[in-house]
C-alpha cells in the first residue's frame, strides 16, 4: 500500500489547533502535516486528518453527541492514561467502571473536544 493510500478519516472542527493537539496527545500519532486548514497525523498504516472549517464555532464537549454515523476508535498503550490526557485538553472517557472488554482489547467510550464520540482500546491479555 502506497503511502498516500492508507486508511484514515477525516474530523471536521471550528477549533483545528484544539482538536488537533488532543489527538496526537491521546493517540500519540506523529504530525505530519500542518497548515491553516489541515492537520494530518499519520501513522504508517492509518491517517486522521483535523480539518478547519471556516466560520464553526467550536464544539462543546459538555454537549456530546449520542448518535453518530461513525465512531472512530483508535489504540492506547492505557487507557487510565488516555482518561487522565483527554481531560487535560478538554475531552473525556467513561469511568473506568463502564470499560469493557470484547475480542482480545478493553475499551471504553469517549468524547473528543468537540463532542464527537469516540473510543479507545488497550491491548488485552
Amino acid at each position: 500500500m502506497s503511502r498516500n493510500a492508507r486508511p484514515g478519516a477525516v474530523i471536521f472542527t471550528g477549533d483545528k489547533p484544539r482538536l488537533a493537539r488532543f489527538y496526537e496527545a491521546v493517540t500519540k500519532l506523529p504530525r505530519r502535516v500542518d497548515d491553516d486548514r489541515v492537520t494530518v497525523l499519520a501513522s504508517e498504516h492509518f491517517e486522521l486528518v483535523i480539518h478547519a472549517l471556516a466560520g464553526e464555532p467550536p464544539g462543546d464537549p459538555s454537549a456530546a453527541r449520542q448518535d453518530a454515523c461513525v465512531k472512530p476508535f483508535f489504540p492506547v498503550a492505557s487507557l487510565a492514561e488516555a482518561r487522565k490526557t483527554a481531560a487535560s485538553l478538554g475531552g473525556s472517557l467513561r469511568p473506568p467502571n463502564e470499560e469493557w472488554e470484547g475480542r482480545g482489547f478493553r475499551a471504553c467510550e469517549a468524547v473528543d473536544p468537540d463532542g464527537n464520540p469516540i473510543q479507545f482500546r488497550e491491548e488485552g491479555d
